[in-house]
This record gives C-alpha cells, sequence and structure tokens, in this order.
C-alpha cells in the first residue's frame, strides 16, 4: 500500500517487536476498564492550586489510554480542560502535586492542569504503548494522519492475547468507511496464514489488501485581503461556463471548474431572467450557475473589535471567519441535509448565535457511524464542538461543498477545517488532543443563519 510507505510513517517503531504487541495489548486493557477509581474521602472540594507552569523542555508524561482527561485542579471532581490521546506526551512538574486519589500522582502539566498518572498515564516514556503509538498527529497540514478508505467490507482485528504474534477478528468495517492509519505490521491471521496490516489510531487493525489510501478534497477557500475581497463567487457544479456580454446578447465562454474561485467587481447585469456578475479578470457569471459570498454591510452586536466569529448561511452553503467587522477567509461548507427544515430535526442544522466550547483534533469517542449515513468514518479531523451540540469539522470522505448534505453538522473541507481550527481559540497546547477555553478566557463565536 502506497500510504504505509508515506514519509510521515518513517521512523515508526517495528510494530512486530515483543514491546509494541505488548503496548497494543496495554492500550486496549487501559481502554477496556473504562471506568475511573472510586473518589476518596478526602478528595472533596479541592481549591484549584497556583502552580508555576512546567518548563517546556522538563519531563514528560505519556498517555496510555484512548481518552485521558486533564483536570483544572488534581481532583476526579475537577472541570476537565481538556484530553490527551493514547501515545501523546505533554510536558510535566518534575514531582506530583498530590497522590490523593490518584496513587501514581497528580502531575501538574503544561500549560495548565494535572494529569493522574497510573493505568491511564504514565511517566515512564520507555512504556510499549507509547512505543507502539509512536506516530505524532501533523497539526500543520491539511489532515492529521494518513488516512484510509475501506475499499470493500472488511473486519477489525485485534492482537490475540494468547499469541503474541497473532490477531484475532473483533468487528466488521463496512466498505466506504473511512479511518486514520499511524503503522503497519504483518501478524498471523486465525488460520495461520501471515496478514499485512494496518494499525488505526486506538491500536485495531485492518488488512491492507482491504483498504485504499484517502487524500481528502483538494479544495480550499480563500484568504481575504486588499487583493481578493468580498465579494467572490465559487462554481459549485459541473458544465459552468463563463459568459461574454453584449449591449443585449450574452455568449457562451469557456467552461470553469468545479470549485473554481471567481473575484467579483460587485458590477451585475440581467438580461432578460437572467442576472450576470461581472469577474475581475473581464469575464461574466451567471448568479444561477454560482455560489456569491457577500460583502456584510449590517453586523450582529457580538462583532466587536478583535472578537473572532464566522458567520454560516445554510442558505447558501457559505462560511466567513471574521475579526471584528473585518472579513479574513471565506469557504463553502456542506450543512444538514434538511437546512431549512423543522428545529430539532435529524438531518438539520441548528440555527443561532452560539460559542465553540470544545477543540478536538479528532472526535475521539464519539459514535463513527453519526457523521454519514450507511457508514463509519473514524477519526474525523479538526472539530469544533459548537454551545449547540452541533460540530464544525473537515470531512475528509467527500468533495461536495457548497452543498447540502451532512447529518446535520457544518462540514469543511480537509484544508478549510484546519485553517478554521488554527484560527478559533483556544489555541490546542502541545500534546493535548481536545481544549476547552479556560475560564474568562476569550471563545470564538458562531452565527449560524439562513
Amino acid at each position: 500500500m502506497r500510504y504505509l510507505r508515506s514519509p510521515r510513517l518513517s521512523g515508526l517503531p517495528d510494530p512486530s517487536g515483543l514491546a509494541a504487541l505488548v503496548g497494543v495489548l496495554l492500550l486496549s486493557a487501559a481502554c477496556s476498564k473504562g471506568k475511573a477509581p472510586a473518589l476518596e474521602k478526602s478528595e472533596e472540594d479541592i481549591p484549584i492550586p497556583d502552580v508555576p507552569v512546567p518548563n517546556e523542555s522538563g519531563p514528560r508524561l505519556g498517555a496510555v489510554a484512548d481518552r485521558v482527561p486533564i483536570h483544572d485542579r488534581p481532583s476526579r471532581r475537577g472541570q476537565i480542560l481538556g484530553h490527551l490521546r493514547a501515545g501523546a506526551t505533554v510536558a510535566r512538574a518534575e514531582q506530583p502535586f498530590s497522590v490523593t486519589g490518584c496513587d501514581g500522582g497528580w502531575y501538574p502539566v503544561r500549560p495548565r492542569g494535572f494529569v493522574c498518572t497510573g493505568v491511564a498515564a504514565t511517566t515512564n516514556l520507555s512504556h510499549p504503548t507509547l512505543a507502539a503509538m509512536a506516530i505524532r498527529a501533523d497539526r500543520s497540514g491539511a489532515l492529521p494522519y494518513t488516512y484510509a478508505r475501506a475499499a470493500r467490507d472488511t473486519k477489525w482485528f485485534e492482537v490475540d492475547p494468547d499469541k503474541g504474534t497473532a490477531v484475532r477478528p473483533l468487528g466488521s468495517l463496512r466498505a466506504k468507511s473511512g479511518l486514520a492509519v499511524v503503522g503497519s505490521w504483518s501478524a498471523a491471521d486465525p488460520a495461520g496464514k501471515p496478514l499485512a496490516l494496518a494499525m488505526g489510531t486506538d491500536g485495531r487493525f485492518v488488512p491492507t489488501a482491504d483498504v485504499e489510501a484517502l487524500t481528502g478534497s483538494q479544495f480550499e477557500g480563500a484568504m481575504l485581503s486588499d487583493e481578493v475581497a468580498l465579494p467572490l463567487a465559487f462554481v459549485v457544479k459541473r458544465g459552468v461556463r463563463a459568459w461574454s456580454l453584449t449591449r443585449d446578447e450574452a455568449e457562451k465562454g469557456k467552461l470553469l471548474g468545479y470549485h473554481d474561485r471567481l473575484d467579483l467587481t460587485g458590477k451585475t447585469r440581467r438580461l432578460g431572467a437572467t442576472e450576470f456578475w461581472a469577474t475581475k479578470d473581464g469575464r461574466w457569471v451567471r448568479l444561477e450557475d454560482v455560489t456569491i459570498v457577500r460583502e456584510r454591510h449590517e453586523f450582529p452586536a457580538l462583532a466587536t473589535p478583535g472578537q473572532k466569529w464566522l458567520d454560516v448561511s445554510v442558505v447558501t452553503g457559505t462560511l466567513v471567519a471574521y475579526e471584528g467587522k473585518k472579513p479574513v477567509f471565506a469557504t463553502l461548507v456542506s450543512v444538514g441535509r434538511d437546512r431549512l427544515g423543522v428545529p430539532g430535526g435529524t438531518a438539520m442544522t441548528e440555527r443561532g448565535e452560539l460559542s465553540v466550547v470544545a477543540k478536538h483534533l479528532t472526535a475521539a469517542g464519539r459514535d463513527p457511524a453519526a457523521f454519514t449515513e450507511g457508514i463509519a468514518t473514524h477519526d474525523v479531523p479538526w472539530v469544533l464542538e459548537l454551545s449547540s451540540g452541533q460540530l464544525l469539522l473537515g470531512a475528509y470522505w467527500h468533495d461536495r461543498f457548497g452543498i447540502e448534505r451532512s447529518q446535520g453538522n457544518v462540514e469543511l473541507s480537509p484544508k478549510d477545517a484546519a485553517r478554521i481550527f488554527r484560527f478559533a481559540d483556544p489555541e490546542l497546547p502541545d500534546g493535548w488532543h481536545s481544549v476547552s477555553p479556560p475560564p474568562g478566557a476569550p471563545k470564538t463565536l458562531v452565527v449560524i443563519r439562513k
């Protein structure tokens, strides 16, 4: 498989080694425990301690369970500030702050919060799970991992605990389902035959013969400036042409590409019942053929100086990122299929003035079947969780941006979702997989309207 030889996978510890196998086993065991240890009686109403921020170059701790919470205080009753994911490491203090309710100790981590070490996290950086899950997410690219799609119905496998060099079936994966791949391994199947496997982010495996590389849509919106400004247009269907206009006639020009961006002058003309918009390169396009992102002249009260906010229109399928009243980025999105349906519908994008309450590098812990119908989409990237419960995310499984098609979430192309993820507050700290705004910190706001 070509993607298994990607440079981003080079340097991966050999998963056929004993330590990596044990690591995957321990990861599976840690995740299967599920419930946290019971609270101790002395762990009541612990205030938030004022502790120094651990040095960036100091010692680290690592996550060995699928989701490790970061609390605002050394207590399981504390507010969860974010999560680590298996294989991630984060800078920590030299010594634990306390061991109350946590046998391994509560360590302050960078830049804030406390992590309980023991079953789910460790200060032992040679822990086999950290070696097995050595591939780190790429936060600078369009996708945080290498992605693949199931080419046919196939099976999930896990390490067979009774046979260290073999796997056993764990469940099914339907054709067209997507997942991130963080490693490869060769093991014996239940019949004893050699099987080449691709490893997912949760330590499970799929046969490499049953998956194919998936890069996601290459569409991206426009950074706005003095040279590229609103209004602008995007082509959202195929077979669209530019036009040239005379005094009373329109003549077809060359075909435009699907998802082409057109910079507009703002000038319009109407011939009969058809409205045309002028482009900056001297051509014209029909309004019915394109999606136009218009300049806004009226603003909500939340558009205060320096406030970051996102303006989403479910009718046009567009998103504009603002700082105050200054637009900085414009693109296409896919919203719920029932875009103007009954509120609370299963495929409707809820409208209103919302806020970003959490950011997730991927939608770890969420039902992978909830994003599309009939297939599972694992490791959905660049997720902004909104106060409505809806998500703004990167959809790596389609290229239909500008057309309603989602289950109710706001879907962007991977490149656009990565850009918006980095734009939105709060910043995701190094090593963290998810983060919520600290109390009193600025929040990115989201307006979803018709």
